[in-house]
């Protein structure tokens, strides 16, 4: 298979545009603008954690567009992480970065301050080692372990990119970094690790840390989440039967 536009070329394999050329398992997801009756308009393709590509669409090409649009975008939807090739990557699993944690002030308030660290990753948990070279409020180590997160979530603003873990009864942990692409790859093998640990269904935790809860809380927590999608409610259920000895 072949499909041509002016500035593009898409294949069975790859997509070729200006002297540029990806895989079609890079892409990550696509958005198609049609054109107007004046303006053109453009089909994006956005490869994992690189600049998207911007292809022109003038209006005779609409049909077309619409139709390599539909075939990526399925594409794309299949796709997943190159989970492999990040888990070889050494400044992923020791990943700098910055913390950012609520800290009291000298009045009785808090405030939010940053504070430069090293994430180690894990099968279970993350360890954070902060260096506290920003604002040197703080130093030590920080353990986040998977059976205490509910969801980690990824925010993209203008100027930088965060990674949340989200812990009930605690501000929970936010991760900040400046170099998106960067920031993007960790958080998805980040978010790999932490969802393999919830459907292996593993609380363990690694070395003598460990925090006592009970079934009614164990249960709340596995329903938070198949709310959330992680888990089925098949998986659900079966949990709700073993917590409550049924």
């Amino acid at each position: 298979m072949e499909i041509k536009l002016r500035k593009a070329i898409i294949t069975d394999t790859e997509l070729y545009h200006e002297k540029q050329s990806i895989s079609l398992t890079e892409i990550k997801n696509v958005k198609y603008n049609p054109p107007g009756k004046i303006t053109g308009g453009s089909l994006v393709v956005t490869p994992y954690y690189q600049p998207p590509i911007v292809i022109p669409i003038i209006k005779k090409e609409h049909e077309l567009a619409e139709k390599i649009y539909i075939y990526l975008y399925n594409i794309a939807e299949q796709n997943q992480p190159p989970i492999s090739k990040l888990e070889q990557d050494p400044t992923l699993n020791t990943f700098q970065c910055q913390i950012r944690e609520e800290k009291p002030t000298t009045f009785g308030g808090t405030q939010t301050y940053p504070e430069n660290a090293t994430v180690k990753l894990y099968d279970d948990k993350i360890i954070i080692n902060k260096t506290g070279l920003v604002t040197k409020l703080d130093k030590g180590t920080k353990t986040v372990l998977f059976q205490d997160v509910t969801s980690v979530d990824m925010d993209i603003t203008t100027l930088t990119t965060y990674v949340i873990l989200t812990m009930p009864g605690s501000p929970g942990v936010v991760l900040e970094h400046f170099n998106r692409p960067q920031i993007e790859k960790f958080y998805d093998l980040l978010a790999y690790k932490f969802h393999q640990f919830k459907r292996a269904g593993n609380t363990a935790v690694a070395g003598s840390a460990g925090s006592a809860v009970s079934d009614a809380d164990e249960l709340e927590r596995w329903y938070g989440l198949m709310e959330k999608g992680i888990i089925t409610e098949e998986e659900f259920n079966l949990k709700k039967k073993e917590l409550l000895g049924l």
